[in-house]
């Protein structure tokens, strides 16, 4: 991991200072900044190492003595002494990392601890200065705010609570119908949990099947979600995904995305829908281009801003939310519409272990965030609260790590094997059936195996795995056996086995109905992978227009939801790739609703 040392940090300020403009004082007490960041614990922090390192003032960063919450005006700072975020990331990986940060202070932190965001989900060494490996995201108790008093007060028409791909989609909406927007992310950086979605997106009658010969109907993809979701699913949501997933690919595309049909299929399901990208990963290939749509909307986009208290009148009706910003304190904005957006509950773990005393300390490959802000939210304003025993068991994690290796690498042909070397399930079963069948295996060692035709299909994805040191690989495989630790002619036997299933298209062993590759051209790879908290299917209960419903069933005013925190559409088990879908469906929907109460 390379670094600025902090020799170099400390010449490029102070070559900077000659040019950087500085300005007066105004309000701040510099004198009694210095004494606090000049010794003891905090001279470590930024500001300390800035003003005894550089002879650097408060005003170098702070032009004046307001900080937004989002802290933009630190970001321009820094760059002007530093360099752009972007001629940094030539130097610094992590600048060039795939979550789309774009701020400096994500991660470094002038008056506090600065830490690597990147370990939320890896265990990279990284030299960070000034700082630590990880400061952890813990949940807070929204009780604690249920009297609290605001120190200001602000008005919108639609205020959007998180950031992820439903919230983005509202947002874009939301402004686009003439809408004053409001969108308030928590976290430091836009994207939640979508920027680390791996698969795709499953679309009905899209040009791409149309073009490919393949026959698809929203009932089809009704049953087929209803197989993955043991039929517990809301059928009426689902009717509403599958009528406007077509639609909401087509305004991807128009944001300027193009996704390609994965003629794979998953979980048993009857047709190839899912919709991916070459590039990598679905997620930051579609906040790649919703980021900038967002930007150009409008609407205001506010980071490092938990929203803490749902505004009720006496009629009941939702007029606003309470807001703890970072910098600002607590504020509130009064709204004509409140939309819920903020994901699952997935690293929740008091939330999880309630349920699933088993799953207690397993890892998530859910963002850090994810821990059920909006369920708190809306149960506290009297909506119905649905399922929360329903948490999904990814199978494909990268050990020792929060990396979701993409479900395309099974989908496509890959398998998995267990420390005796040999398959144990229907390596393409639907996600929470396959978790649990490894949790069962000997010391829950697996390992997922594919090949260079594989390799071909997702060899972007692929070569980011080698990048971050995840793949083992050989000529043979006895001699990937022997690395792997695995015994040689057991390995052996089962891959030369299945090969044999391929070639007479049926799996004897596990009844595995996709057999699209025999495994034996080129060379061998293998990831070490374990079972993990993919994400939660319990929450909000709503009616097929976003609207959120209380207890008897009846819609709460001005209140919608849409996306992860939205339960009963995925049933027990999700349908990989329809969340993604999800999120553009009921996130549009969701701000077209809110546009109907201002008419």
């Amino acid at each position: 991991m390379k670094s600025l040392t902090v020799s170099a940090a400390a010449a490029a300020v102070a070559a900077a200072l000659a040019v950087c403009p500085v300005f007066a004082a105004d309000s701040m007490n510099v004198v009694s900044a210095k004494a606090v960041y000049s010794q003891g614990a905090k001279s470590d922090y930024l500001a300390g190492r800035h003003m005894t390192a550089t002879g650097a003032d408060c005003v170098t960063c702070h032009t004046d003595n307001k900080v937004s919450d989002s802290q933009t005006e630190i970001d321009v700072n820094c760059q002007k002494c530093h360099g752009s975020y972007e001629s940094l990331g030539k130097k610094i990986s992590a600048h060039a990392g795939h979550l789309s940060i774009n701020s400096c202070t994500t991660c470094h932190g002038g008056h506090e601890a600065s830490f690597a965001y990147c370990n939320n989900c890896h265990v990279f060494d990284m030299n960070m200065k000034f700082g630590r490996q990880k400061i952890p995201y813990v949940p807070q108790d929204l009780g604690i705010y249920k009297d609290a008093v605001p120190n200001r007060t602000e008005a919108a028409d639609l205020v959007i609570v998180g950031g992820g791909g439903a919230g983005m989609a509202a947002a874009i909406e939301g402004a686009r119908l003439g809408m004053k927007v409001v969108l308030l992310e928590k976290m430091p950086i836009i994207g939640g949990s979508s920027l680390l979605s791996t698969g795709g997106m499953n679309v009905t009658g899209s040009a791409q099947q149309k073009a490919a010969g393949i026959k698809d109907s929203t009932e089809t993809f009704i049953k087929d979600t209803l197989h993955v979701g043991k039929g517990k699913n809301d059928q009426s949501l689902l009717r509403v995904l599958g009528d406007h997933s077509s639609e909401a690919l087509e305004w991807f595309e128009k944001l300027g995305g193009e996704l390609k049909l994965d003629p794979g299929v998953y979980g048993g399901c009857s047709a190839a829908r899912m919709h991916f990208t070459p590039t990598g990963g679905i997620g930051k290939y579609m906040v790649r281009y919703m980021k900038p749509a967002l930007e150009k909307s409008g609407a205001d986009v506010r980071l490092n801003s938990q929203v803490v208290r749902l505004e009720k009148d006496a009629d009941g009706r939702v007029t606003g939310v309470l807001i703890k910003g970072k910098n600002t304190g607590l504020y509130r904005i009064n709204a004509r519409a409140v939309v819920l957006t903020t994901g699952s509950y997935a690293n929740n773990g008091e939330i999880v272990s309630k349920y699933h005393p088993e799953f207690f300390g397993m890892v998530t490959s859910a963002q850090p965030g994810s821990h059920g802000d909006g369920i708190f939210l809306g149960k506290a304003a009297g909506a119905q609260v649905n399922h929360l025993e329903r948490v999904q068991v990814h199978p494909n994690i990268a050990s020792g790590t929060s990396l979701m290796i993409t479900l395309a690498m099974r989908t496509n042909g890959g398998i998995l094997v267990n420390n005796q070397g040999k398959r144990f399930f229907n390596d393409n079963a639907p996600r929470n059936e396959l978790g649990a069948a490894m949790l069962k295996q000997p010391a829950q060692k697996v390992w997922l195996i594919y090949d260079d035709a594989v390799v071909a299909k997702r060899a972007k994805v692929h070569h980011g795995y080698e990048t971050l040191g995840l793949v083992t690989e050989a000529d043979s495989a006895e001699a990937l056996a022997e690395k792997l630790g695995l015994p040689a002619k057991a390995f052996a036997d089962t891959m030369k086995r299945y090969a044999g299933f391929v070639k007479n298209g049926k799996d004897e062993d596990f009844g595995r109905k996709e057999l699209p590759e025999p495994l034996n051209q080129g060379k061998l790879y293998a990831i070490d992978v374990v079972p993990a908290i993919g994400g939660t299917l319990g929450g909000l209960r709503t009616d097929t227009s976003t609207r959120v419903l209380d207890e008897k069933g009846a819609p709460i005013p001005g209140l919608f939801a849409a996306g992860e925190v939205v339960g009963d559409w995925h049933g027990e088990d999700r349908y990989g790739g329809n969340a993604v879908t999800g999120n553009i469906v009921f996130g549009r929907m969701a701000a077209q609703q809110a546009k109907s109460l201002m008419k």
